[in-house]
């Protein structure tokens, strides 16, 4: 990772996070080096908070209009190719994820040797909301199958890519919504890719302050879009069923050894 690999570098994708945005930066600055903030075609303030971040190092990519966060994730991920960065971290804008977890997450993502490191709320699914949490369900319950092996939490945002071994994955991601974490999870899975899980702190509060643009029923049918066209082309193009054969022969152990891992609360 370019520089300390105590302070990463950091995409941020938002959508009308003008009441979050600047308490995130503050609480995540401290913890991180270049950060880069992609305002998704925000009508709010989102790009004027993030504007007045640049003199502490924030950069602000913008999308003319809205694309969905899958697509601001790609965006994020091509600057932190740009600059170089060996490893970079994403997590979302509305504070339903604690930036002090960063630490944590990084030594897993050292001590797990991962090229994706997946935030885990299983330990505490129980607080989530009850449409979330049942998308949720549904989106890991898949995942586990398609993945054949264990995906305990298919949709959290805060993550950690290794670049160098990400780059051809990233590359080829296509889902511009909610569904392209999903995405980078079955193709992970198929490349060979080390995947680990590790816990972070559960956020939900109260009000619109914290509010999501995870739309429960439409966001988990476009999921579920992507598990059944992924189906499709598994069992109707060569190609595809290549994959699962590969997917069969590793294992649940994972083609370079380390596989999914769920690290316990206590890391």
């Amino acid at each position: 990772m370019r520089g300390d690999m105590r302070r990463p570098c950091v995409v941020v994708p938002a959508y009308n996070a003008e009441a979050t945005l600047g308490p995130l930066l503050e609480r995540l600055l401290p913890l991180a080096g270049r950060v880069a903030v992609v305002d998704d075609g925000s009508a709010d303030g989102t790009a004027r908070v993030a504007a007045a971040f640049a003199p502490r190092g924030v950069e602000l990519l913008c999308h003319p209009r809205n694309r969905g966060k899958g697509a601001a994730l790609r965006t994020g991920f091509r600057w932190a190719m740009a600059q170089g960065c060996r490893a970079v971290v994403t997590l979302d804008s509305d504070l339903q994820h604690a930036p002090e977890d960063l630490p944590a997450l990084l030594a897993a993502f050292d001590e797990t040797g991962a090229d994706v490191l997946v935030g885990s709320r299983v330990h505490e699914r129980d607080r989530m909301p009850g449409a979330r949490r049942f998308g949720n369900w549904i989106s890991s319950w898949f995942a586990g199958r398609f993945c054949h092996r264990p995906v305990p939490d298919s949709q959290c945002g805060f993550r950690i890519y290794r670049l160098p071994e990400c780059a051809g994955l990233l590359a080829d991601l296509r889902a511009d919504r909610f569904d392209a974490e999903t995405e980078v999870l079955l193709k992970a899975a198929v490349r060979g890719l080390r995947i680990a899980f590790a816990p972070i702190t559960v956020i939900y509060p109260e009000g619109g302050r914290h509010r999501s643009h995870y739309r429960a029923w439409v966001d988990t049918l476009r999921i579920i879009r992507l598990y059944f066209l992924e189906l499709c082309r598994r069992t109707f193009t060569p190609r595809g069923r290549r994959d699962v054969r590969e997917l069969r022969r590793h294992g649940p152990g994972g083609c370079h050894g380390s596989g999914y891992r769920l690290l316990p609360r206590e890391w």
